[in-house]
């Protein structure tokens, strides 16, 4: 109302009020009512600004490359930077100058000729891979960069964020990248299968070792057991043979046995031999005594009669011979008898004295044997 405005700028912004060709007004955050028609208004942005920035280079080896990435400032002196640039807004609050854009395209160029210098010496495949070694030099430039003192601008990082050739170029690049990538693809499964082929090898090698040293395992085994069986066969050989000189030991002392047997029997026999040549010459000479003893005594008898005789040897008998004697004459005259009574007592005295005629018969032959 009747050209009187009021305003209110925030924290990071720095303000200044022009009236009348001299600064009313000056700082961060105001706020204050002002006469429009003779009121001229600057605000310069004190905040952290990032400016990206895009441009192309050429190569030492004449390719062209193109370089993205931003860089981070703010404004250290905003009254300075504010004389130099125009920063200033209309009644809505919007810029009617090209401060910022103008501020941004001085921080570009000098970013560009920073590094202009280093790309020009490098190739195209050291320029794609250079923007680490850019940072530090870069930086550093254009943190004693006059012009940006004399601004009153302080940078506080800077960034190459992509370095990229021209489509043609990154085609071929990416080309002979595949190719080599191909290459070395084709390595590796080379080299992987030349490993897998040693390895395979060396498996086979040591399946064949461990072979050769199971064999050479079962052989050792084989020996012990040859030679083990050897022993014992010896052993069983030195006890067969210890078996067989007892065996001949005992055979020949049993002969031994036998002989000195078979000697004493014959010299036994030999002795019985004498003996019974003894007995039997005695028998002889006894038989010849009493043959003529016999012969001695007989001599009588010859000149008696049979009946004189047999009266004599009926007296030498008892009364059971007699009866027996008896019952064979009957026996020889049985013809001429008509009935013969004989009683049980009788028969048992005669058996009786057969039965000890019998005993008596058997008792004299065993003495006479």
């Amino acid at each position: 109302m009747f050209g009187i405005r009021f305003i209110k700028t925030r924290p990071i912004d720095f303000t200044i009020h022009f009236k009348s060709g001299r600064i009313k007004k000056q700082g961060a955050g105001l706020s204050f009512f002002y006469f429009a028609p003779s009121s001229t208004l600057v605000i310069v942005p004190a905040d952290t600004r990032d400016a990206p920035f895009i441009f192309q280079e050429i190569t030492k080896d004449y390719q062209e490359i193109s370089i993205q990435g931003q860089v981070t400032y703010r404004v250290k002196d905003a009254v300075k930077l504010a004389s130099l640039l125009d920063f200033t807004i209309d009644a809505n609050g919007r810029y009617m100058g090209d401060g910022i854009e103008k501020l941004n395209l001085r921080i570009t160029n000098l970013i560009q000729v920073a590094v202009r210098e280093k790309f020009r010496s490098l190739e195209l495949t050291e320029a794609l891979t250079a923007a680490a070694e850019l940072y530090q030099p870069v930086l550093d430039r254009l943190k004693n960069s006059n012009t940006l003192v004399e601004l009153g601008i302080d940078v506080l990082d800077f960034n190459i964020l992509k370095i990229s050739p021209a489509p043609e170029m990154a085609r071929a690049l990416e080309s002979t990248t595949r190719e080599v990538f191909l290459q070395q693809s084709d390595e590796a499964v080379f080299q992987r299968r030349n490993f897998a082929v040693e390895q395979e090898r060396k498996i086979k090698e040591n399946e064949l070792q461990t072979q050769i040293a199971v064999e050479e395992k079962n052989r050792t085994i084989r020996e012990t057991k040859m030679n083990a069986e050897i022993s014992v066969q010896e052993k069983q050989k030195l006890v067969e043979v210890a078996k067989m000189d007892a065996k001949l030991a005992v055979e020949s002392k049993n002969a031994d046995i036998a002989q000195l047997k078979l000697d004493s029997q014959i010299e036994q026999e030999k002795k019985k031999s004498e003996l019974v040549s003894s007995q039997a010459k005695n028998m002889v000479e006894y038989s010849k005594a009493k043959a003529q003893s016999l012969s001695q005594e007989i001599a009588p008898l010859k000149e008696l009669s049979a009946e004189i005789l047999e009266a004599l040897s009926l007296n030498q008998m008892d009364s059971r011979q007699l009866i027996s004697r008896a019952f064979r004459d009957l026996a020889k005259n049985s013809e001429k008898i008509g009935n013969l009574n004989i009683s049980p007592d009788l028969l048992q005295s005669i058996m009786e004295n057969d039965s000890y005629s019998n005993q008596s018969f058997s008792g004299n032959s065993g003495r006479e044997s």
